[in-house]
């Protein structure tokens, strides 16, 4: 199984499957995404990315036509979001969703809408608690394209959150029980709340480039902004969720990063701070690609 995942930042290719209630990752691809596709998708755009993902599986030297794919979209405008609604149907579900997020019926025409069930009977109520997510169609049909130019088999479209949280709860066993988790990706920080090992909420924000700061200045400022995005969020989720203590934040993301952010978050947030390591049920990665590919990995499984 393939896995392509396209964000703002990169495009990441990942060739592997789950063996034996284990996940095994045979080859890692990543490269930097050459336009803002996923924000403003137009043909150029397209006939960018196409190019740089056959690149890339050249590079990997496969052979990997008619292989099954998974395709995750990563991007700081394809929402993840609570929503808790009544006990229905999927289409009448549908249907609610789209009434409430989109202003009019042209812009929810030209959206797909799908979500996941997180919790039936909230409250002891006949309403279910969901995560939803929508993405332009033009973006959809262009993955089509690309993956039938590619000869490749499309199994599935998955959001770069909901890949996160689904590699979360595979590994709960290795992480705390309740926590918060942050993403570091090149221009975004993902931050989520997981409590009771069970994913609750996501919040995504553009952070600076750290290859861009060449002075001492700049990384402090890159230091100051993961803090305050970081302590935002932690604010938030206590709104939403009173009893929650943030004790721990665990990290993903480029070593050089977490070493820069670990020290000046646990001394102004207090909490302890702790990069994400290798689950004995993940097999033939690296920590530190185990770290730079979690949420391509969770790509990787399927639902429930």
């Amino acid at each position: 199984m393939y896995v392509l995942h396209i964000s703002g930042d990169t495009v990441k290719i990942l060739e592997g499957g789950i063996a034996r209630r284990r996940l095994m990752i045979n080859s890692l691809y990543s490269v930097a995404m050459p336009s803002d596709y996923l924000d403003a998708p137009d043909e150029k755009g397209y006939e960018k990315l196409e190019a740089v993902v056959t690149n890339g599986l050249r590079d990997l030297g496969e052979d990997f036509k008619n292989k099954k794919i998974r395709v995750v979209l990563d991007n700081i405008n394809i929402p993840f979001k609570e929503m808790v609604v009544p006990t229905l149907d999927r289409k009448k579900t549908i249907a609610l969703i789209k009434n409430e997020i989109f202003s009019d019926e042209k812009l929810a025409a030209g959206n797909t809408v799908d979500y996941i069930e997180l919790e039936k009977k909230v409250d002891g109520q006949k309403q279910t608690r969901i995560m939803v997510t929508y993405v332009d169609n033009v973006i959809l049909a262009d993955i089509q394209k690309l993956c039938k130019n590619l000869m490749f088999k499309l199994v599935s479209i998955d959001v770069g959150q909901n890949c996160t949280a689904k590699l979360l709860h595979y590994t709960a066993a290795y992480l705390p029980e309740s926590y918060v988790f942050a993403e570091l990706r090149d221009t975004v920080v993902t931050v989520s709340l997981v409590i009771g090992g069970a994913f609750k909420y996501s919040i995504s924000k553009s952070v600076v480039l750290l290859d861009a700061m060449r002075f001492k200045s700049e990384r402090t400022y890159f230091v100051n902004d993961i803090t305050n995005i970081l302590r935002s969020a932690i604010e938030i989720f206590r709104k939403e969720y009173p009893d929650f203590e943030c004790k721990n934040i665990i990290v993903a993301g480029a070593q050089e990063k977490f070493e820069l952010m670990r020290k000046p978050v646990q001394e102004k947030l207090g909490v302890t701070v702790d990069a994400v390591t290798v689950p004995d049920n993940v097999d033939s990665i690296a920590p530190e690609d185990y770290s730079e590919f979690f949420c391509t990995i969770g790509g990787l499984i399927r639902e429930g």
